[in-house]
């Protein structure tokens, strides 16, 4: 950084800035540092720029605070000199302008712990604007300050240079570069009637508002002129707000609600199908179980009304509860061989228990066969040869 800059304006004894050309040469321009209070000497060279220094040997200032100072001071001393400034646009809806003032009030303190802007500036119509002048590499107060509901500027004067008598002077009067708009009461109250005067219609509504809108996912708030992926966002009193399209919202909302209805109606016609296959399923299903008692023996049809969990194999009597399936006991076929190599063996069992009772039978007439004919003896000994 040039310091030789930062010392072309300076502060008199009594309390102005004064430029370098304008004070006598040496320790007679009566200037101080207006961050240090230290004494400077104006220096009217010939081989040098002109500016001023610090008279001590040994500095103890910060010359990097002192620049800073020095345009603070500077800058509150021109508007109130002047008393206009050159406001920005507001967020595209106003277009940038001079603005004159009828009373300038400036607060003087470059470091303060209150709430209290740099300047506040009345114009005729009684309208209030706060100027607030900041750094961006520096914090000057320790608190922001109190701007709601009203008109409050914020002005970055850090990298303006002070090398002429009309710099900055140009840059505050002629120039909306550098500055923003923390509040604007005054033009956020008269958005709606800007845009009706163009022919348009347009709600303010909230961040919040817009959270809970039904078409979130097809926003109606009017787009960033600089970027049409982004949708422009105001800032009042510290909360966010954006500006809806209110015929292009009332069409979407319109056929939102009418897909909303067709929807509904689907779903309920899909209800009712359901409804009326579930209802002709059991239908069926009760005929089915009706033609099948119908069609089986009257032994296999008592055995159906049987409760399934008293439902046992013919052969094991082992309980067939967990096989039970549309009113039929299923078992494995595992399981069904092993019931049919049981089934098999009492089979021949029972073979074996009909040639001994048909044996007996032939030794019990035996003893009778005197009163019996030859061709009846006959045939019972062919009886027992067979079963043998």
């Amino acid at each position: 950084m040039n310091y030789q800059e930062v010392f072309s304006w300076a502060e008199d004894k009594s309390g102005k800035m004064v430029y370098v050309d304008d004070v006598p040469r040496g320790v007679a321009c009566n200037c101080v540092c207006p961050y240090c209070r230290e004494n400077l000497i104006a220096r009217h060279g010939t081989e040098r720029t002109h500016g001023f220094a610090h008279a001590s040997k040994e500095r103890g200032a910060n010359l990097k605070i002192c620049l800073k100072v020095i345009v603070f001071k500077l800058a509150e001393q021109i508007i109130k000199t002047e008393k206009r400034i050159y406001m920005p646009s507001y967020y595209g809806i106003f277009k940038p302008k001079s603005v004159e003032f009828e009373t300038v009030e400036i607060n003087g303190d470059f470091e303060r712990e209150d709430r209290q802007p740099d300047i506040i500036a009345t114009t005729k119509d009684n309208q209030k604007y706060l100027i607030e002048f900041c750094f961006k590499d520096y914090v000057r107060y320790k608190q922001e300050i109190d701007f709601e509901n009203l008109n409050c500027l914020e002005i970055d004067l850090a990298g303006q240079k002070i090398d002429n008598r009309d710099s900055l002077k140009n840059f505050l009067l002629n120039c909306d570069g550098n500055r923003r708009w923390l509040n604007n009461d005054t033009y956020f109250n008269s958005i709606k009637r800007e845009y009706e005067n163009v022919g348009k219609s347009i709600w303010i509504v909230s961040n919040e508002e817009c959270a809970k809108c039904l078409l979130k996912h097809e926003c109606c708030a009017v787009k960033n002129k600089d970027s049409h992926w982004s949708f422009l966002t105001i800032f009042q009193n510290e909360k966010e707000f954006h500006l809806c399209r209110a015929e292009e919202y009332t069409e979407k909302m319109q056929a939102y609600y009418k897909q909303q209805e067709e929807n509904l109606r689907r779903y309920h016609d899909i209800f009712h199908n359901c409804r009326r296959i579930n209802e002709k399923n059991a239908i069926l299903s009760l005929r089915k179980s009706e033609v099948k008692q119908v069609l089986l023996p009257d032994h296999m049809q008592s055995s159906i009304n049987i409760n399934p969990v008293e439902r046992t194999c013919f052969d094991c009597e082992k309980n067939l509860q967990w096989a039970n399936k549309d009113g039929w006991a299923n078992i494995s076929v595992t399981f069904a061989n092993t019931c049919r190599r049981i089934s098999h063996m009492s089979y021949n069992r029972f073979v074996e228990r009909q040639m001994r009772v048909g044996i007996w039978r032939v030794l019990l007439l035996l003893p009778f066969q005197v009163f019996i004919s030859d061709a009846a003896i006959q045939a019972l000994l062919l009886v027992a040869i067979f079963f043998l």
